[in-house]
């Protein structure tokens, strides 16, 4: 009888748990309360318990955490991090070099798997600038120029002849935008919604919008003739060794998912998807594990996906801080995605050195921008 991947795995952490149970006996009886605690410590997960955060138990954690000024800076970091409580997995570079690759609290709250370096989430608007790649790419080869109208490619765009790809790019289309339904949709049912919908103003506005990047990404399947999902891991995860990332349901049924949870009012609450990740079509329906990301940005700055270029006017900043898939902040670059409380966030130096990358499966009640400010502080 087949056995699906993710039964095996509930299997091997059912079988996982007992040895634990038995162990710990086995330590009460032969070891004593000292062993068994020992094992205890070496071995333990976070439990439903210790997840039902309130105020109180938050500020206790907080206060009780002291950073010594001359530790490590792995130390440093991990420490700051666990002062903020983040529960998700970290990704964080020093002059080209992981000191920190982990995860932090629970990946599941039912059966008390923690998170690793190898957990996934979705990275919801973070795709985008794995999309706006793939553009400059196909720009590259001289199949397209962000200076296009769109309505070269789709005739029946409403306002195509004034808007232009570069708008789509940084925002600035002046779309109304769809009303994301439930069910299963294709590309090209995306695209003729978004036509549907209409324009709301000329172009040259900041409105961020999800749509912007799925006709987007469905122009890189006008020009290459593939599936987005294709295109894209044939041009830019295959060359950046992006070996962990995937598209879609898939998610839901792989062992390294990352459950996402709501905490509101001290609670924990489990997200309910009730939007079939067709939906998220070039904007938010990618997950990976944090590294993976970081592979991206390395592969971007190296020149091995796009030119000098093109990697300039990725990173250039237009209307709302914004270029093609990235904001610029004072002293680094930053994509985020925020999707059923995922809270992802890519930020990397200006000088390509460093990386900040956390990737947070509980939706707090602040974002975790202070948290990547804070960090990069001790970096200094």
């Amino acid at each position: 009888m087949h056995v699906s991947r993710a039964e095996r795995a509930r299997k091997k952490r059912k079988t996982r748990r007992l040895g634990v149970i038995f162990t710990v006996i086995a330590c009460f009886l032969f070891g004593g309360l000292g062993s068994a605690y020992l094992f205890m410590q070496a071995h333990s997960k976070v439990t439903a318990n210790e997840m039902s955060m309130n105020e109180e138990s938050t500020a206790n954690v907080k206060a009780n955490i002291v950073i010594d000024p001359h530790a490590s800076l792995k130390t440093k970091i991990d420490l700051i991090l666990q002062k903020h409580q983040f529960n998700g997995a970290a990704y964080v570079v020093k002059d080209n070099k992981a000191i920190i690759n982990q995860g932090y609290g629970m990946a599941n709250k039912m059966t008390g798997e923690a998170n690793t370096s190898q957990s996934l989430f979705f990275i919801g608007s973070m795709e985008k600038a794995v999309v706006a790649t793939a553009i400059m790419q196909l720009q590259e080869k001289g199949l397209l120029n962000v200076e296009d109208p769109i309505a070269k490619y789709f005739p029946e765009f409403p306002n195509g002849q004034h808007i232009k790809i570069k708008n789509f790019l940084g925002h600035t289309s002046g779309l109304e935008g769809r009303e994301k339904g439930n069910n299963k949709v294709t590309s090209q049912q995306i695209l003729e919604q978004v036509e549907d919908a209409g324009i709301k103003r000329q172009p040259g506005t900041w409105d961020y919008k999800d749509d912007n990047y799925a006709v987007m990404g469905r122009l890189v399947e006008k020009l290459s003739h593939q599936s987005l999902e294709a295109y894209l891991k044939q041009h830019v995860l295959k060359p950046a060794g992006m070996t962990s990332t995937a598209f879609g349901d898939s998610f839901f049924t792989h062992p390294n998912e990352s459950i996402s949870y709501k905490l509101k009012n001290g609670v924990l609450t489990k997200t309910s998807f009730v939007q079939d990740t067709s939906q998220l079509f070039g904007a938010g329906n990618m997950y990976m594990p944090p590294r993976d990301i970081y592979l991206f940005n390395k592969a971007l700055t190296d020149g091995k996906l796009v030119n000098q270029a093109s990697l300039a006017s990725m990173l250039h900043a237009g209307a709302g801080n914004y270029g093609y898939g990235f904001y610029t902040r004072p002293t680094f670059y930053i994509s985020r995605g925020v999707l059923y409380n995922y809270e992802t966030i890519n930020s990397f130096s200006k000088d390509y050195r460093d990386a900040v990358i956390l990737f947070s499966n509980i939706r707090m009640e602040k974002d975790n921008g202070a948290l990547v400010k804070e960090i990069y502080s001790v970096m200094q």
